[in-house]
């Protein structure tokens, strides 16, 4: 005696959907919670396995940009050598691949640290024709104001420095102080720093007998008859920082940078300038 069994095929159906859609939100929603984490974390030469939500042809940077713009994008990987771009809702595991490329939201259970992060190169604010009076970490010979740049960015204690382009000298900087008018300086400040201020001091010309001024020129020579009129014709205008006059061709020539001075029989020349303290 034989016992016939009906299965209800529908509900089995029903309930079979019903987990699949399960399984698939618990995925999605812990992509989207993961989505909010980030940056992403960079796993050079690996190739990754799970659930892949799309696949085109990209650059790598184009591919993560796309995951990262991606709320429900936990992470990717490229194809250097067919140009794809996989995007994923989970990730279940990695392994090493020369070819490829990968980047999560968060690390990989069982697999390698990701690299870190590069840290983006420390930049400075530029203040010409100011020195910044006091905190002095170090200094070093340097022959323009790139490499006095470069000196502090390599140090991890330095926050600002001053480049003397007359002296050809770099002094680097713990900290920030007051700025100070000095023709022949140019101050760089650790971006992102509060701006230091500026010397509430009085302002003179500093005189060189039978020196003329190199540096950036405003306009044309003028033609005037003492330093005097020169000197006048500086204080005039807020961004001339030098003067030079010739006492044979009665010229004179104003500067808004100053790169140095130099010797020369009958000139007469002069530079804005704050006392140091």
């Amino acid at each position: 005696m034989f016992k016939v069994v009906f299965l209800d095929w529908t509900n089995i159906v029903r309930t079979v959907v019903a987990a699949v859609i399960t399984v698939v939100s618990a995925q999605t929603l812990s992509a989207q919670e993961a989505g909010n984490a980030g940056e992403l974390l960079d796993y050079p030469g690996t190739f990754l396995n799970g659930l892949v939500t799309a696949e085109v042809l990209m650059t790598p940077d184009k591919c993560r940009k796309l995951c990262t713009d991606r709320s429900g994008c936990v992470g990717f990987d490229h194809s250097s050598s067919t140009n794809q771009c996989r995007l994923f809702g989970g990730i279940a595991s990695a392994r090493e691949d020369t070819a490829s490329t990968a980047g999560t939201r968060y690390p990989i259970t069982g697999y390698r640290e990701p690299t870190p992060a590069a840290r983006p190169p420390r930049t400075f604010d530029h203040y010409a024709n100011y020195d910044l009076f006091g905190f002095d970490l170090d200094q070093a010979a340097a022959t323009s104001l790139t490499e006095c740049e470069d000196y502090c960015r390599g140090n991890e204690e330095c926050r600002a420095f001053t480049f003397n382009e007359w002296n050809q000298k770099c002094f680097l900087k713990s900290g920030t102080a007051e700025l100070r008018l000095e023709p022949r300086a140019t101050t760089g400040v650790l971006a992102g720093t509060a701006h230091p201020g500026y010397r509430n001091a009085s302002v003179v010309m500093e005189y060189y007998r039978d020196y003329v001024i190199s540096g950036s020129q405003i306009g044309n020579s003028r033609v005037v008859n003492s330093r005097d009129q020169c000197e006048s014709m500086c204080w005039d205008r807020e961004q001339c920082i030098a003067f030079s006059f010739s006492r044979r061709q009665r010229e004179c020539r104003l500067f808004d940078h100053a790169d140095n001075r130099f010797p020369r029989g009958g000139m007469e020349s002069g530079a804005k300038i704050q006392p140091r303290p």
